[in-house]
């Protein structure tokens, strides 16, 4: 008789966070026009792909490579934002 002792299942948990990163690490980017809303999904966005990692690293969870996704699209959200709100404020003070 052979007994398993892993405790993983046939159909493992994807991890909410990371999916939630994800989806707010592009509509970071999307909201790109409308700066305050760009930065702050961004900012959301990064926060929970990185609780998110912690987690899938700790439980096991799935979503490894979306939570590292959501990460980089936040990045790049906050980024473009960033670069986005200074040139805006420097253009405007040259006229």
């Amino acid at each position: 008789m052979k007994i398993n002792y892993q405790n993983k299942s046939e159909n493992p948990i994807t991890n909410g966070k990371a999916i939630a990163a994800l989806i707010l690490g592009v509509l970071s980017i999307i909201a790109i026009a409308f700066s305050g809303l760009g930065l702050l999904l961004g900012v959301t966005g990064l926060i929970l792909g990185i609780i998110g990692l912690n987690e899938i690293k700790r439980f096991g969870h799935e979503g490894r490579k979306m939570a590292i996704a959501g990460i980089v699209c936040s990045c790049l959200g906050i980024l473009i934002t960033l670069f986005l709100i200074v040139a805006s404020v420097l253009l405007f003070m040259s006229i």
